[in-house]
């Protein structure tokens, strides 16, 4: 459920490119979807990325592809009506509901949490607004530590509210932003009650009914007879991530839907077809990189663009919505170790004929071809258990562990085979096929398999 920073300055250039996009996207689809194709298929053959994608225009489908397996083991494999959490990206939605909530009188935005939970630190001072934009300083339940292992069980909302309510206060409310996912958790929670009704029928009645999303809802738990994907780590073969019940994080992370749906979800919002004019220039934030109700504006200069991220396990979404274009670019995945920016911004590139070179996931900026098929592989823990993988993103050498929904990690190149991520250090000794990964005073030593 976690939402994550957008792009680096330099990242940002292409952007300009758009407004070349309606001249050469709408008639050279065929050409497009031929690129498009060959660059996923690259990026599954390299063991970069499982899952879907989708360019809308107006609201109709461009473009969708999808590679890999919902199921590694039974080879079962995506496809476009396949489903895949999209965790932080459900605050988009449970935003509007709020929002519907607030249009029905059920709700105003200057109610006070405490008119629900009174026993919540500072409930008398955190209104519904503060909660949708991230200003209560309530503490995130998804960083308490054994939160791993506590979100894999199913526990009640009371059990929930008893989890987080005695955490600390982070800051006065409204005094700050914090991202922090016990706000909408909370805001589902307060859906129920003011319509006494669940979170799914919500979803369903207000917004998947009207749209006739048929394949979008909120579950507890994954569902493989339902065309679900399940959530891998990429090593030497596809490791299974540790299982969530999102009875947990309903409102905050457990939407599951497919890349044409939540497209069309987008198109429908700012399209004014789910909350008044007036309601949805409340979620969107003024200024670049800032949160406004659900969603995040995008750091271009132009054209303007909103969206949102997330992360369960290695559940992996992302959108981009221009509405001046209205233009929407999903991609969702149940597998990754590549930035999701480089995928979005490839759906954009080939679409209006930007001839790109396929990234070469067989060395990185810093190290040779053959440097890195030396250091590139798996390694298993001395004594067995964990492993780790060693791969490129095509620029730096990343690192994925096996260990319970472990994203992948980029690795800063010190030399003499040596790497560093934030205070871990990595020291390759390549003439005996080890690794020695320092963290603190921790030593782990692993061997290449």
């Amino acid at each position: 459920m976690k939402s994550m920073n957008y792009f680096s300055g330099n990242q940002r250039n292409f952007i300009t490119l758009f407004f070349l996009f309606m001249l050469f996207f709408v008639g050279n689809a065929a050409m497009c979807q031929e690129k498009l194709n060959a660059y996923f298929d690259h990026l599954f053959k390299n063991r970069k990325m499982m899952g879907s994608v989708s360019i809308l225009h107006k609201d109709s489908v461009f473009y969708v592809n999808s590679i890999g397996y919902a199921d590694a083991n039974s080879k079962r494999k995506n496809d476009s009506d396949t489903k895949f959490r999209i965790g932080s990206v459900t605050k988009t939605y449970t935003a509007v509901l709020t929002l519907k909530a607030i249009e029905e009188g059920k709700l105003r935005l200057d109610t006070y949490l405490a008119s629900f939970y009174p026993q919540i630190k500072n409930a008398n001072k955190i209104t519904v607004e503060q909660l949708l934009k991230h200003r209560t300083g309530l503490f995130n339940l998804t960083e308490i530590e054994g939160e791993k292992i506590w979100e894999q069980e199913f526990h009640t909302e009371t059990e929930i509210i008893k989890y987080f309510e005695k955490e600390k206060s982070n800051f006065e409310p409204n005094t700050a932003y914090e991202y922090s996912n016990t706000n909408y958790v909370l805001l589902g929670f307060i859906l129920e009650k003011v319509y006494s009704r669940t979170f799914n029928d919500l979803l369903q009645e207000k917004i998947c009914v009207p749209l006739k999303l048929s394949n979008t809802y909120f579950s507890a738990e994954t569902d493989l007879n339902n065309n679900e994907a399940i959530s891998y780590n990429i090593q030497n073969k596809y490791i299974q991530n540790s299982r969530v019940n999102f009875s947990n994080y309903p409102a905050s992370g457990g939407i599951a839907t497919t890349v044409i749906e939540l497209n069309r979800f987008l198109s429908a919002l700012f399209e004014g077809k789910l909350v008044s004019k007036k309601n949805l220039e409340l979620m969107l934030p003024e200024n670049k990189g800032e949160y406004g109700m659900g969603i995040e504006k995008l750091p271009f200069e132009n054209p303007v663009g909103y969206g949102h991220d997330g992360r369960v396990n290695n559940y992996f979404s992302e959108y981009w919505y221009f509405p001046s274009e209205k233009l929407g670019i999903v991609t969702l995945c149940n597998a990754v170790n590549i930035d999701l920016f480089q995928i979005q911004r490839t759906l954009l590139q080939y679409a209006y004929r930007q001839e790109l070179t396929l990234p070469d996931f067989n060395k990185t900026n810093d190290l040779t071809r053959d440097q890195f098929n030396r250091i590139m592989g798996t390694y298993i823990k001395t004594g067995g258990g964990d492993t780790i993988t060693i791969s490129s993103n095509g620029r730096t050498l990343i690192c994925q562990s096996a260990g319970m929904g472990q994203m992948y990690i980029p690795l800063r190149y010190k030399g003499n085979n040596m790497f560093v991520f934030e205070k871990a250090s990595f020291q390759f000794i390549v003439k005996e096929r080890k690794v020695l990964v320092k963290d603190g005073d921790t030593v782990t030593k692993y061997k290449k398999l």
